[in-house]
């Protein structure tokens, strides 16, 4: 016969014996168990619960301060406070925008002229290019030398010597070019009197300086010592012409003295690029590729002029502005030009934008003109039929709107903390949460400091919120008195800004310095919201408090489960021996009623 387990054995004892005592043991066993169960039960389910809403009050508590915080983000920065309305007079001619350093006033713009970029374009009409992939200097590869207006090219400042005259008791004197160096980009290439250096980094005046001191004809005919030495700095081609040598260099000037007495200037030095043109790119195609790849700051674009025998010619473009000018030239491996590959027909000169401000004459190498007027931009698009005029009024509107969120905010919020504390709250969920918490009347202490205390910032008259109309009721909630807010921001806004953000731009909630009262409430925020903050590490200490809980309950539950087992097991031996009983009973009275009758019938 099939063994069965001790619990289903003693379960099937009782209902097979229930007869035996006529008690329902079973339902005994399992309502004594309940009866213990359930006031541990619900003792740690309360725990559970409480632990749960005090959670959800938290929670509920940081969410309105954080709201409460980007109101206060909002006006924090100076810029925030940046609106301007502008009129200008002509607004076909230019448009203005401001930063947080432009004040109201009216100004006069004259554009005379606007920034324009050179352009020159390569051939000539009968000679250009018949197809984009038309093969230049037989597929062999060349490079291009851009040499920029604003390149590296050295000063020079000749003096000429005085020429030897013995007749006359005359010696002479050496004549003298001083250079004067400019700071070199990795790439870039200078040549003084026909030795080039290229720099391989970027270098200051004076290491460009070094490169070029102490040089002669005699020690720059080789070049592999001199390569070795300046192989960190660049690296030398060419020689250094006879009749002049360079002298010491003096943080990035050098003099060249010439060898002999009166003689003439050196040429003149020169500063360029190099743009290399691979043997596979020996094409119109392949060059405009390899221009706009160099980031040298020109542009290239192949255009057909609609010429039936060689329509494709090369448009370079540079940036705008007269220091901005640029020539391009072709060259081969021995130094001649590629035929047919030339750039020096010019269809736009590279200008400043020239204009005149409130009388000011300025100058600018592009259309962007900033600071002309002080915390303003102007972009130009034509020159203007006169003087234009430019109007910059306050826009407040954004600035009230932001007011009145942070108003708003801290009403929420404030209503928030009346809803969590609250014992007869019925707001689902967050009601009556945190009743009795003193964290509640902390942060709320906090918040009223917030917008009552005295800015460590203030201007004039302006020293707290509630000197631009935003004050604090009988009731606890923030109002806003607009008649006032109207006039401290029409008659006093700078004092306003410095009282709000201390002129401050993006400072730290870590920054020890003053901040107003913006930033010194969104310092105060987010402390309270940081991760080690009391409302963080109570939430946190109560979730660790529900999973302890959790566990309470299970080890509960198992010992229910032992007991009702020790129960039924107990009930099941009873009932077996109320049965026996129950069996000797009916078997004596058997036997009695068989002699009684036995009796009888005699």
């Amino acid at each position: 016969m099939a063994e069965v387990t001790a619990t289903t054995s003693s379960s099937n004892a009782i209902t097979a014996l229930g007869a035996g005592s006529g008690i329902d043991v079973q339902s005994l066993a399992t309502n004594l168990v309940e009866a213990e169960r359930a006031p541990r039960k619900a003792v740690i389910q309360k725990k559970i619960t409480q632990s749960e809403n005090g959670i959800s009050g938290y929670a509920a508590v940081k969410f309105v301060l954080n709201d409460l915080k980007t109101a206060f983000s909002g006006i924090k920065d100076q810029s925030d406070f940046n609106a301007m309305n502008t009129r200008v007079s002509q607004s076909s001619a230019m448009s203005v925008t401001t930063t947080a350093t432009a004040s109201t006033g009216s100004h006069s713009v004259n554009i005379t002229n606007l920034a324009k970029a050179q352009r020159s374009i390569s051939g000539t009409d009968n000679s250009g290019f018949a197809l984009p992939t038309t093969q230049l200097n037989s597929g062999v590869a060349f490079s291009l030398e851009l040499s920029k207006g604003n390149g590296p090219t050295p000063t020079k400042v000749f003096s000429q010597g005085v020429v030897p005259d013995p007749a006359n008791n005359i010696s002479g004197t050496a004549s003298t070019s001083t250079l004067t160096f400019s700071a070199m980009t990795k790439g870039e290439s200078v040549k003084v009197n026909g030795l080039t250096f290229t720099a391989n980094k970027a270098l200051t005046a004076s290491e460009v300086g070094e490169a070029f001191a102490n040089l002669n004809a005699a020690n720059t005919a080789d070049l592999t010592n001199l390569n070795t030495g300046m192989v960190a700095f660049g690296s030398y081609s060419g020689s250094f012409a006879a009749g002049y040598a360079s002298e010491t260099n003096a943080s990035g000037v050098v003099v060249l003295r010439s060898t002999s007495n009166g003689a003439a200037d050196i040429a003149a030095p020169t500063s360029f690029n190099t743009i290399a043109i691979g043997a596979s790119s020996t094409t119109p195609a392949g060059m405009v590729a390899a221009i706009n790849s160099s980031t040298l700051g020109i542009s290239a674009q192949l255009i057909n002029t609609g010429n039936a025998a060689a329509p494709y010619r090369i448009v370079i473009t540079g940036a705008t502005g007269a220091s901005n000018s640029f020539s391009l030239s072709s060259k081969k491996a021995d130094g001649t030009e590629v035929s047919n590959v030339n750039f020096g027909t010019r269809l736009q000169t590279a200008e400043n934008a020239t204009l005149t401000v409130n009388g000011v004459a300025i100058s600018s190498s592009t259309n962007k003109v900033t600071d002309a007027i002080a915390g303003t931009t102007l972009e130009l698009f034509t020159t203007t039929s006169g003087a234009a005029n430019l109007d910059f009024t306050r826009d407040t509107t954004a600035v009230k709107a932001n007011l009145k969120a942070l108003v708003t905010a801290y009403n929420d919020a404030n209503s928030m903390l009346g809803v969590v504390s609250d014992p007869k709250s019925t707001v689902e969920t967050y009601g009556a949460t945190l009743v009795g918490n003193s964290m509640v009347s902390s942060v709320r202490t906090q918040m009223r400091n917030m917008v009552t205390t005295i800015s460590n910032t203030p201007s004039g008259n302006m020293t707290a919120l509630r000197d631009i109309g935003i004050t604090l009721s009988r009731t606890g909630e923030l109002e806003i008195d607009q008649v006032k807010m109207d006039a401290a921001l029409q008659n006093n806004y700078d004092q306003v800004v410095t009282m709000l953000t201390a002129n401050k731009e993006n400072q730290s909630a870590l920054s020890t310095l003053n901040g107003g009262v913006s930033n010194e409430a969104v310092k105060k925020l987010t402390s309270l919201l940081d991760v080690s903050s009391p409302l963080t590490t109570q939430s946190t200490n109560l979730t660790t408090k529900i999973s302890k809980y959790k566990a309470e309950l299970d080890k509960l539950e198992t010992r229910m489960t032992e007991m009702l087992a020790r129960y039924k097991k107990q009930f099941a031996a009873m009932e077996s021996m109320v049965g026996e009983s129950k069996t000797l009973q009916t078997s004596l009275k058997s036997t009695f009623e068989g002699m009684m009758a036995s009796y009888t019938n005699k």
